[in-house]
């Protein structure tokens, strides 16, 4: 195993050779670009590697679309083995293979779609960075939620009467419970 085994280092960086250890071990992952309107998109995605190349099928959709105007994207893959969880985030350029020869190539790496869907299409992911972390979960009931100490509740005194929990009425039941 490449991480450190000390319990105290919470989370591991990873380093580019586990990170595509990772890659080529996995088949399904999530790709991130953004559309015409400037809004980030998320697309579940097949994908294969092969030479330092991340290849995904698409049909002639919104994906492609969007790729042919802003091809910067972002790809990301996440797992659990040995009881650590990892993440695995590439961040580069996609464009579509429309070389005979590299369409071919794909075809030798496995790279398949699993959605009913017709994806005629092969798109191309440049990586421009590889990086990945993994960390120990937390065991449920564990340590204390160091979000807790975090979140600010103001005293019902603090707050408007509009704002406030309700009281119930003296000599009323509150509605669907037994009296107070």
């Amino acid at each position: 195993m490449t991480h450190d085994q000390n319990p105290a280092a919470a989370v591991v960086e990873l380093g580019p050779a586990e990170c595509w250890r990772l890659l080529e071990s996995q088949r399904l992952g999530r790709l991130a670009l953004v559309d015409a309107s400037g809004e980030p998109r998320i697309y579940p995605v097949n994908y294969a590697t092969g030479d330092g190349v991340l290849y995904v099928r698409s049909a002639e959709d919104a994906k492609l679309r969007y790729l042919r105007s802003r091809p910067a994207v972002a790809f990301e893959i996440d797992g659990e083995d040995a009881g650590d969880r990892w993440s695995v985030v590439v961040l580069g350029h996609a464009f579509r293979v429309d070389r005979d020869a590299e369409i071919r190539r794909t075809r030798a790496t496995g790279l398949r779609s699993m959605s009913p869907a017709p994806k005629p299409y092969v798109v191309r992911i440049l990586p421009r960075s590889v990086a990945g972390r993994r960390f120990t979960e937390r065991p449920e009931g564990g340590e204390e939620d160091p979000l807790r100490a975090r979140i600010f509740r103001p005293s019902d005194e603090s707050l408007p009467a509009s704002a406030r929990s309700p009281h119930p009425i003296a000599g009323l039941a509150p509605r669907g419970g037994a009296p107070h």
